[in-house]
């Protein structure tokens, strides 16, 4: 007996190869026949060959072909047994080594199958088939890379068809990726591969891809927004794992782990670790339901000025209870008893969030009405030609119309003076309406003329300047003089009689007049002064706290004068007592004005000394040997030093001379004694309080 095997495509019988190619879809199994034992001395009845040669009769052996279909998976139930029985006596009987008594064998797995097989007449033949299993497919992991940010998409594997029948495979990875032996970006996670040959077998990897370092985990505070319109949200983080210090990127721009200061809406971050791991995350700041509020219903006004309207209204989202606010100091949610007109609302929530709306009550289409068509003002203070025309739009007729000022029956007015004038209207239902306007004018257009006149002090010309001022009626306005003129402003140059004809922009027209006489300029006069001590003493110089008596000589030309004493201090009387505080030069003036403003001033110096300062500077010498007066000398007491220059009128340094015992000028330079005539001295002091004191004055050479 021959055992019949069946493996990786092919069935081997004893000693006896036959090979099938791989790609062959259905795999036929075919062996040599076996041969049963040979019976003799059968009947003949029962067909069995007679051997001629040695007169018996003989059956013929039992042969069985072995054909069938392998299992192409080794998972796979799908291969079978087909058995082709000829020799003996039919019928056959069949039974395996399982017990079953079928003929053929389907659906099985690999393995050995046994087969018994009868004829009729007993004679036996017995088949061993054999079915290994198919051709394996065999996966082998090549290479696995963890993640290296704990959930970042850095992981990768890569497999490899060890034992199989050939390509092309097909990849199946428990992420999605097709047809790939290498997946790439995988975060660390548990993962599958499974792969298919050509004839749909399969097999499956399982793998695992680790995390190098811990992932960055967040956690969220999210502070919602109470109110729609409100940007006081805020998102705060909780930032763990990872490796610190981390760096934040918003979406709005901030850079902080924490933002504040949100309007509603979605905002993302991005996280990045010192080790360059990062992880995006997505965040909404919501905000309740907008507070809004819409109208319900409101009735309009059949007669004009009623107050019979209301209005109500709906409030949806925010958080009740709600406040109300109205325009007309109402706080229910509806009001009523209202008048034609605009109504504003104020609703506030619970959480204190406020939407403001605007209503409107309306007068209804029959509602009567008063409309001013026209109306004209007065065009010159005190005259009668305003007018006023009005109409009336809706109610019902007939109509009584009635005038304030007792006129009725009619819309239209004329030759009105200023004034308010109302007009009221009652239609057949009772409905009553009214227009009020008033007839305005102008104030009373007035011009008034002022002048003055512009007096030359030095040369004695007069210039007259006039001009007007103009108030009342309406500009602009038209100036007419008698002079030709029509500005504002004119200038005259004689005694004259000035009139003026002012009109306004209505045609309105007033005058005025003046006249002005130039007056006799009046020519230089005496204006003069001279000072004194008030107290006697031997001593004529003037000291510190000396009373100084002023005597001025004033002409009566002038009408008003003051005295300036060069020490700050100024003076109204006409022979004033001044007391200097400090030694010095003053320059004292005396200033006198006219009638007409000009003026005139008189300068004096007065030298005020130091107590127990002296200085007496002589005004004249007489050099002529006679041993009196022949030097210029000072007379000097209290000063701590003294210095004198001597000068011709041409600047010619002529004589110097410094201390405080002094031999005084003789009146010669270079040797030669010089002429009669006036020469110029300067004198610097130091007087008793330490001052500085610096003098120049003239003295004349007498021979």
């Amino acid at each position: 007996m021959e055992a019949h095997k069946i493996k990786y495509g092919k069935i081997i019988a004893i000693g006896i190869m036959i090979w099938f190619g791989f790609n062959a879809p259905m795999m036929l199994l075919t062996a040599q026949t076996t041969k049963s034992e040979v019976k003799t001395n059968i009947p003949t009845s029962n067909n069995a060959r007679i051997n001629a040669a040695n007169q018996s009769s003989t059956v013929g052996n039992i042969e069985v072909n072995v054909s069938g279909k392998l299992a192409l998976c080794s998972h796979s139930e799908k291969g079978h047994i087909i058995l082709d029985v000829k020799g003996g006596v039919e019928p056959y009987t069949f039974r395996w080594n399982n017990n079953e008594t079928v003929q053929n064998r389907y659906n099985l797995f690999a393995g050995t199958y046994t087969v018994y097989i009868k004829d009729s007449y007993g004679t036996e033949h017995t088949e061993k088939i054999v079915i290994q299993p198919p051709y394996p497919l065999i996966v082998e992991m090549v290479e696995t890379k963890n993640a290296s940010c704990g959930s970042s998409n850095t992981g990768s594997a890569k497999i490899n068809v060890k034992v199989g029948r050939g390509e092309p495979y097909k990849v199946e990875w428990s992420h999605g990726l097709m047809n790939k032996m290498e997946a790439t970006n995988l975060p660390a996670g548990d993962y599958t591969a499974t792969v298919y040959d050509v004839y749909n077998c399969s097999t499956t990897i399982a793998f695992s891809i680790a995390s190098d370092g811990p992932a960055i985990e967040v956690q969220e505070n999210i502070i919602d927004i109470a109110c729609s319109s409100d940007q006081n949200g805020a998102i705060k983080l909780q930032v763990s794992g990872g490796t610190a210090p981390f760096t934040y990127q918003w979406s709005n721009g901030k850079t902080t782990k924490d933002i504040e200061g949100l309007a509603a809406g979605k905002y993302e971050v991005l996280i990045q670790d010192a080790g360059g791991c990062s992880v995006s995350k997505s965040f909404e700041v919501k905000a309740s339901t907008p507070l809004e509020v819409s109208l319900d219903s409101t009735t309009d006004i059949s007669c004009s000025g009623e107050e019979s309207s209301s209005i109500k209204i709906n409030v949806s989202g925010g958080k009740a209870p709600f406040t109300f606010e109205w325009s007309n100091g109402a706080s229910s949610q509806n009001i009523a008893n209202l008048k034609a007109g605009q109504y504003q609302v104020k609703v506030t929530d619970a959480a204190g969030c406020f939407v403001n709306a605007s209503f409107e009550v309306k007068e209804g289409v029959n509602a009567i009405n008063v409309n001013l068509l026209s109306s004209k003002d007065i065009t010159c203070n005190g005259a009668e030609d305003g007018s006023i025309e009005v109409e009336i739009s809706g109610g019902v007729g007939p109509f009584i119309v009635t005038w304030s000022d007792g006129v009725s029956g009619t819309l239209k007015r004329e030759n009105l003076k200023a004034g308010s004038y109302k007009v009221s209207v009652v239609d057949s239902k009772g409905c009553n309406a009214s227009q009020e306007t008033i007839i305005q004018e102008p104030t009373q257009l007035i011009a008034r003329l002022d002048n003055t006149l512009d007096i030359n002090c030095a040369t004695g010309d007069i210039t007259g300047v006039a001009w007007v001022q103009i108030t009342g009626g309406k500009s602009p306005y038209n100036i007419k003089w008698n002079t030709g003129a029509g500005s504002r402003e004119i200038n005259f140059f004689t005694s004259s009689e000035l009139t003026i004809e002012i009109t306004d922009a209505n045609g309105c027209t007033t005058t005025d007049k003046m006249k002005v006489n130039f007056p006799e300029v009046t020519g230089n006069a005496r204006l003069d002064f001279e000072y004194r001590k008030l107290e006697i003493t031997s001593e004529p110089q003037v000291f510190v706290n000396d009373s100084i008596q002023f005597e001025s000589f004033i002409a009566t030309d002038f009408i008003s004068w003051g005295w300036d004493f060069g020490d700050g201090r100024v003076c109204k009387d006409k022979d004033p007592v001044h007391t200097f505080k400090k030694a010095g030069e003053y320059e004292v003036k005396l200033t006198a004005f006219d009638i007409y403003g000009c003026s005139t001033v008189e300068v004096n110096t007065v030298q005020v000394l130091s107590n127990g300062e002296l200085v007496v500077m002589p005004n004249a010498f007489t050099p002529n040997g006679d041993g009196l007066n022949d030097k210029f000398l000072p007379v000097m007491k209290g000063v701590s030093s003294f210095e004198m220059n001597i000068f011709n009128h041409w600047g010619e340094h002529l004589y110097s001379e410094a201390g405080l015992e002094i031999n005084g000028w003789d009146g010669y330079f270079k040797g030669s004694l010089l002429p009669q005539g006036n020469y110029v001295y300067k004198i610097t002091y130091t007087n008793p309080e330490g001052n500085v004191i610096n003098k120049t004055g003239g003295v004349t050479l007498i021979r």
